[in-house]
């Protein structure tokens, strides 16, 4: 039986957007059980120790900033981690999606009602959210049924 794992991640900032675009992203990983990478990692990993490197995980955005456990290697180091990264990844048969969100848009809105419709589903709503909504069915019949439109 063929089996699918994805991995997801994030990037992006929900903090004050003066400054910058308020962007969201969100990657999917896709890699199908049946091609293995436990060689791949292996490599990886034996590669980064061999390198001197004394690390757990690579995250990319601290090797990048030097933050974290990062900030006691050098630049030069950094770019080297970050290339054993882009091999990896070249070596692996995975594939990926990312969905650019821009916050101020409707992702919020339809994110809060997703969650809403789950601890709806888990009777689970707060006190306020019962509240918020005056009758027992109105996020259900309203809220949630209008938006299961946009679903993909």
């Amino acid at each position: 039986m063929k089996e699918l794992s994805v991995f997801i991640d994030e990037s992006g900032d929900f903090g004050e957007t003066k400054e910058r675009p308020a962007y969201y992203l969100v990657t999917f990983v896709f890699h199908n059980q049946d091609n293995g990478i436990e060689e791949q990692v292996s490599k990886l990993e034996e590669s980064v120790r061999s390198s001197g490197f004394d690390v757990e995980y690579i995250h990319t955005g601290p090797v990048i900033r030097r933050e974290e456990v990062f900030a006691r290697y050098s630049i030069d180091e950094r770019r080297k981690l970050l290339y054993k990264m882009l091999n990896f990844v070249n070596r692996c048969p995975i594939s990926y999606l990312t969905i650019i969100v821009d916050r101020r848009e409707a992702a919020d809105f339809i994110c809060s009602m997703e969650l809403l419709k789950i601890k709806r589903n888990e009777k689970r709503l707060s006190k306020s959210e019962e509240h918020f909504f005056y009758k027992p069915q109105e996020l259900k019949k309203t809220f949630l049924k209008s938006i299961e439109k946009k679903k993909l």
